[in-house]
């Protein structure tokens, strides 16, 4: 008996020991649950900007996607600092502030640190920009000042070239300084959002002109550069179906892995080329539709739209430059060495302008012969697709064999048409 009081007494002095153990390891887990549920509810974006003689009672932060911009907050001064909090990080890259009047302020890049402040003593002048705890804000406004500055001195120059032939080696000479400023303004980071902003700022002929262009990164869609370079490059080299197909492809796959800016690409062009301003760029819509809509799948397209865009792009074969167009009415039994088919609608005024012209043409140009359709008289089904009537009036000119000299063109064009022959 006297045993097992003893085992007992024992066994409970090493029961309380370990009871005491586990209290005071249960207190330090509690304590350290509290004292990490503050950091679960801060923020983790914290931006502090101060603007002077800037005293608007609200002002907006917009992100941007390309050109195009969406409001992501509204924000309320507080004792006149414009304060940006959120529970999770924004994505790195460049954010537009405006007033109250949507006009607007200030770009501020946002990099991986997001909780810093900047003040600016004046808007027009980025180098009173002062920034505290954002490596990559401070670097962009250091670099974004003396780009403003060089930009100013070399347009400068360019408006006098006529007169100072010296100037060509003065702008080199400042584009290689600027350069080489933008080169040193990199950080170690390689990965750094403020040197993929930096390698975009590259200038380069047109022979080498994306090569730094990190279209493999969707950063890339924060700023409206890439819009910028796009439709740069697209003015500058041959406009001819195989040769803007093959800037296309090396364009998309210059994306990579990277789907968001690949299908930005893809529908940028989709847009580009659905109704371009040249007339004989018609292959340029049947390329897209054929290796991209139909082979890839992409965000937000059904396979109804998918069945439109490939029933446009066989319309569109049949409506190229030099093929016979399909035939409609009595048109093939016409017998003139030219045909203005025009498509109109009679409730369209524009129409009736564009008839006026067209038959004063018609009188000075008696080998001509006009062949007028109402959209909606009904004369042929699924007439809008066939003949790809996006508008009224539609004119197309033809000659005697019924091919397509021109299309899509105004009246007043049609009589150069004719001219060139």
């Amino acid at each position: 008996m006297r045993h097992d009081f003893h085992y007992f007494c024992k066994n409970f002095d090493n029961l309380n020991k370990i009871m005491k153990i586990n209290a005071s390891l249960t207190r330090k887990i509690i304590l350290a649950f509290v004292l990490i549920i503050p950091i679960f509810g801060m923020s983790q974006v914290d931006i502090k900007i101060t603007i002077d003689n800037q005293q608007d009672s609200i002002y907006h932060l917009y992100k941007y996607r390309g050109s195009k911009t969406t409001i992501i907050d509204t924000l309320v001064p507080e004792k006149s600092i414009i304060r940006i909090k959120n529970k999770e990080k924004f994505p790195q890259g460049i954010y537009l502030l405006t007033n109250e009047n949507n006009l607007p302020l200030i770009e501020v890049l946002i990099g991986k640190d997001q909780s810093f402040s900047l003040t600016i003593n004046d808007l027009e002048d980025l180098n009173s920009a002062k920034v505290k705890g954002g490596k990559e804000t401070e670097i962009y406004f250091k670099l974004m000042a003396k780009v403003r500055q060089y930009d100013m001195n070399i347009a400068a120059l360019e408006n006098e070239k006529g007169y100072f032939p010296d100037n060509y080696k003065k702008i080199d000479s400042l584009k290689k300084d600027l350069s080489a400023f933008e080169e040193s303004m990199k950080i170690k980071k390689k990965d750094a959002f403020i040197n993929v902003f930096i390698n975009s700022l590259k200038r380069h002929g047109l022979k080498d002109y994306w090569d730094d262009f990190q279209l493999n990164d969707g950063r890339i869609l924060t700023y409206p550069l890439i819009d910028n370079k796009l439709e740069t490059y697209f003015k500058y080299i041959p406009i001819d179906s195989d040769t803007i197909n093959k800037a296309i492809d090396y364009l998309i796959s210059r994306a990579g892995d990277c789907i968001e800016v690949r299908d930005y690409l893809i529908w940028h062009f989709y847009r580009t080329y659905y109704s371009p301003n040249y007339m004989n760029l018609d292959d340029v819509y049947i390329h897209l539709v054929d290796k991209y809509f139909l082979k890839l799948e992409l965000e937000n397209v059904s396979e109804s739209i998918i069945n439109l865009m490939a029933d446009r792009a066989n319309y569109l074969e049949n409506l190229k430059l030099g093929a016979k167009i399909p035939e409609i009415g009595n048109l093939y039994s016409v017998n003139a060495q030219y045909i203005a088919l025009v498509f109109y609608d009679e409730t369209c005024q524009k129409c009736a302008q564009e008839g006026r012209i067209l038959e004063e043409i018609r009188m000075r140009h008696p080998e001509m012969t006009i062949f007028p359709v109402e959209v909606h008289s009904g004369i042929k089904e699924n007439l809008l697709s066939l003949y790809d009537i996006q508008t009224t009036p539609m004119i197309y000119l033809l000659d005697n064999q019924k091919k397509i000299i021109a299309k899509r063109i105004k009246a007043g064009q049609v009589e150069q048409y004719l001219n060139m022959d």
